[in-house]
C-alpha cells in the first residue's frame, strides 16, 4: 500500500506541475505502466517485454479513454480544471495501482514462493 501511496503522490506531483499544458498526461501513463511493473516485481511477477507491451497498450488506451480525455478538457478551465485535473490523476492511480496490486497478490497464476 506503501508504494501504491508513493506512485499517487508523485502522480499528483507531475499533474500539477505540468496541468497548463496540454498533452502532458501521457507522462502519467509511463508513471502508471512504471507502477505496473513494480507492483508486479513486489510479488514475484517477471513479466517480459510482451506482457509490459500488452499491458502498456490497455493502460493506454483506458487513460486515454477516461483520464487523458477528462484530463485534456480540464486543461481549458483555468485554476478550477487544473485543481481537478490533480485529483482525477491522483484517483485513477490510486484505484490502478489498488486493483493491480489485488490482482497480483491474489491471482491464481501467482508465482509459488
Amino acid at each position: 500500500m506503501k508504494l501504491i501511496l508513493i506512485y499517487t503522490l508523485a502522480a499528483g506531483v507531475i499533474s500539477a506541475v505540468t496541468a497548463p499544458i496540454p498533452g502532458t498526461s501521457l507522462l502519467l501513463t509511463a508513471l502508471e505502466i512504471f507502477m505496473l511493473v513494480h507492483l508486479a516485481k513486489v510479488h514475484g511477477y517477471k513479466l517480459g517485454f510482451k506482457e509490459i507491451g500488452y499491458s502498456a497498450m490497455a493502460i493506454w488506451g483506458l487513460s486515454t479513454l477516461l483520464q487523458d480525455t477528462a484530463l485534456e478538457i480540464l486543461t481549458f478551465v483555468p485554476v478550477f480544471g487544473w485543481t481537478a485535473e490533480v485529483i482525477v490523476a491522483v484517483l485513477f492511480v490510486f484505484f490502478l495501482g489498488n486493483l493491480a496490486n489485488l490482482y497480483f497478490s491474489k491471482s491464481p497464476y501467482a508465482p509459488k514462493a
